[in-house]
């Protein structure tokens, strides 16, 4: 099941890429699960109430009291019906994934951009120290290989306790080494974290990629077990995904056609999809 929404993922940002498009902002709650058809499509509104529950309206007011006068506001709001289940009640046919929020997406070839609007823990190095040059695909990339470790069923790739831009690239060079010479002689904290080797200071405990593969995702209670041949096919993936230099960056092409996505992936994806999803 995990394997399968991984690459289902892969493969809706491939099709974005393939378009000329970077999403721009690719996490977890941007993916979505197609809700199966033939338990709505024949269903009255009234049905799909009595089923889950009628959302009750809630008036939208100013903070200062003042009437609402804009034709553009509704006059009311609802909260959503949640039509989901538990996901480990989720059956493989069930799980046919969708990538949604095309609100940052951008050509690269017609638009110059520069501000990357993903969450602070999925964005991209190069969006902190090339801030000069424009984004392009590869910042997608890192985005991605984040949300494909997490959506392994590990948790998030980063720490979930970083509060700041500087705590986070902390814990990129924990998990993936130093930065390139230029980034690493530009960051001011460096010298708070490291000695002139590049040696954590202080006793500070460092969680390379290895150990976090070993640790969270090996011995994690909601991932299946990984065999030898297939953790090596993963972590070459994600390895080549999280490069912070963009030039090194594997493509949405290349991912799509990794040996962990040929052989242990994608043929989960076209179960759930019931057709061969790849030429």
């Amino acid at each position: 099941m995990l394997l399968s929404k991984s690459a289902q993922l892969i493969m809706a940002t491939a099709y974005a890429h393939r378009a000329g498009f970077v999403h721009g902002d690719i996490h977890l709650g941007n993916v979505f699960l197609q809700l199966p058809g033939s338990e709505l499509d024949h269903l009255s509104i009234q049905q799909v109430y009595e089923r889950n529950y009628k959302p009750d309206p809630c008036p939208v007011t100013r903070t200062d009291g003042q009437p609402v006068f804009s034709p553009s506001v509704p006059k009311n709001v609802y909260a959503p019906n949640w039509l989901g289940k538990p996901s480990d009640e989720v059956l493989l046919p069930e799980a046919k994934l969708w990538l949604a929020d095309f609100g940052t997406a951008f050509n690269p070839s017609q638009e110059t951009r520069l501000l990357s609007y993903t969450h602070l823990q999925n964005r991209p190095p190069e969006a902190v120290f090339d801030s000069t040059k424009p984004l392009t695909f590869s910042s997608d990339i890192w985005s991605l290989g984040l949300m494909v470790w997490e959506g392994m069923g590990s948790g998030p790739y980063m720490s979930g306790f970083l509060f700041g831009e500087n705590e986070v690239v902390v814990d990129q060079v924990d998990a993936l080494g130093p930065l390139p010479h230029e980034w690493w002689e530009k960051w001011e904290t460096r010298t708070n974290i490291s000695t002139e080797g590049r040696q954590p200071k202080g006793g500070r405990k460092v969680w390379p990629l290895q150990k976090r593969f070993d640790l969270i995702l090996q011995r994690g209670k909601k991932t299946a077990k990984l065999d030898d041949e297939e953790s090596r096919a993963f972590l070459d993936m994600i390895k080549g995904m999280l490069r912070f230099r963009r030039e090194e960056c594997m493509t949405a092409d290349q991912v799509l056609r990794s040996e962990w996505m040929s052989k242990w992936a994608l043929p989960l994806a076209e179960k759930a999809w019931e057709r061969k999803l790849l030429n």
